[in-house]
């Protein structure tokens, strides 16, 4: 796919984390010569027609001005919530496509091929787009999903006001109720395009970040051949 043809995508890239447990900000971690952020945004930029950055309103690291310089518009939570449910709610807003995907800033295995898959699968069902989420590991995967961006402004605003803030329970429910209207893409349906489901690999931890250094190792060979030293 071109990048400069039109998708009707927003990519969305949750990075208000307050990275905890590695002591720095996951965005702004160096892979491979490379910041996750940028790995990130050069995947999203070839299938999106626009980039959005979710900082936390209190946001004080180098994460928001990064993202500017990498040609995104950078919003923050919808206040007065905060964490990734508020962090999508305002991703959604910033959107103005009918389509957003929403991933995180600490995935750096992003799969074109499969967003691409998930992106068209989104447009496949009729006159009207409709939401796709996938489940690997018996999971839905809630920063890994399209999103038709009325429907999920509106069913979010609603959760956040009766206190809800699991992104995860959300989907669930909406599933539940077939509100708004989702297909969900198996995980053997993921596989045909991401064999080795590294698109869901995020770093938490120092040991996932080890993983990662290990994986973009140029003495080693890639588990997949769109993951390179350079970005995808």
């Amino acid at each position: 796919m071109s990048p400069h043809q039109r998708t009707g995508v927003t990519g969305i890239v949750i990075g208000g984390g307050r990275s905890t447990r590695l002591g720095t900000p996951k965005p702004m971690i160096q892979l491979g010569g490379k910041l996750v952020l940028a790995r990130v945004t050069d995947t999203l930029r070839f299938l999106c027609d626009e980039l959005v950055f979710v900082a936390r309103d209190s946001q004080t690291d180098d994460s928001p001005d990064t993202a500017i310089a990498l040609r995104m518009h950078v919003v923050t939570d919808t206040a007065p919530y905060e964490g990734p449910l508020a962090a999508i709610h305002a991703g959604l807003k910033a959107a103005v496509t009918p389509l957003a995907f929403v991933t995180g800033a600490d995935y750096p295995f992003l799969s074109r091929r499969l967003i691409g898959a998930m992106i068209a699968a989104a447009y496949s069902t009729g006159s009207q787009p409709e939401s796709v989420f996938a489940r690997v590991a018996g999971r839905l995967h809630p920063l890994h999903a399209v999103l038709v961006v009325e429907d999920w402004v509106a069913v979010i605003e609603e959760a956040l006001a009766l206190g809800e803030r699991s992104p995860s329970r959300l989907i669930e429910s909406s599933l539940l109720n077939d509100n708004p209207p989702v297909s969900v893409m198996t995980e053997d349906e993921v596989e045909r395009h991401d064999p080795r489901l590294m698109s869901f690999f995020d770093i938490d931890t120092p040991e996932q970040l080890s993983t990662a250094r290990r994986l973009l190792d140029p003495r080693r060979v890639n588990l997949r051949p769109d993951i390179r030293r350079g970005g995808l």
